[in-house]
């Protein structure tokens, strides 16, 4: 049996991350998660390795994380999308990448080795160390921009590719209009 949620999901967890809003269109208006603990689990489901000791991000700690994952969705759009990304939002993640880097410790486990935060470290030091290694991977390919959303995922099909970030969330409703206006009477 295979895991379906590999190919409809957005393929990394830093996509997860940058994809906890809840648009219909292009607004980014609305968080899937209304605290801190929310948030935890979803990035926690998104593969986001978060130890358990971590606690959930209070109201200030919140707003930081929104205004990285804002910064990040805006970088990683213009790359998808081959537009150059805004200097600020290149500034902002630039700074959390090497600030999360001064205090980061080097993790040997097996054949994996990375990043991780240090004893200072928190929940956005562990967002931009995610980020950094997406960055240099070679994943940075396949991202695309989900065509009726803003949600980003990592693209490993063959032929033309996924044009929507799932089939359940956009995919049925672009394919849904696209009937809707084959159907209607030509005046």
């Amino acid at each position: 049996m295979t895991d379906r949620s590999a190919t409809t999901g957005p393929g990394h967890p830093i996509l997860a991350f940058v994809n906890t809003v809840a648009d219909d269109g292009k607004t980014r208006n609305r968080d899937t998660f209304a605290t801190g603990g929310e948030l935890l689990a979803q990035l926690r489901s998104g593969g986001l390795d978060i130890p358990t000791v971590v606690q959930p991000p209070g109201q200030g700690q919140l707003r930081a994380l929104r205004y990285l994952r804002e910064a990040t969705w805006s970088v990683l759009s213009a790359i998808a999308t081959g537009r150059t990304p805004g200097r600020e939002e290149r500034l902002v993640i630039e700074s959390a990448m090497k600030g999360a880097m001064a205090d980061a410790d080097l993790a040997l486990g097996g054949t994996r080795i990375g990043w991780q935060p240090g004893p200072l470290g928190g929940l956005h030091d562990t967002l931009a160390l995610c980020l950094a290694g997406f960055l240099a991977s070679a994943d940075l390919d396949r991202l695309r921009e989900c065509r009726r959303c803003t949600h980003l995922f990592l693209d490993h099909g063959r032929g033309t590719g996924r044009r929507w970030c799932s089939m359940a969330r956009c995919g049925n409703r672009a394919k849904a209009a696209s009937f809707r206006e084959r159907r209607r009477p030509v005046a």
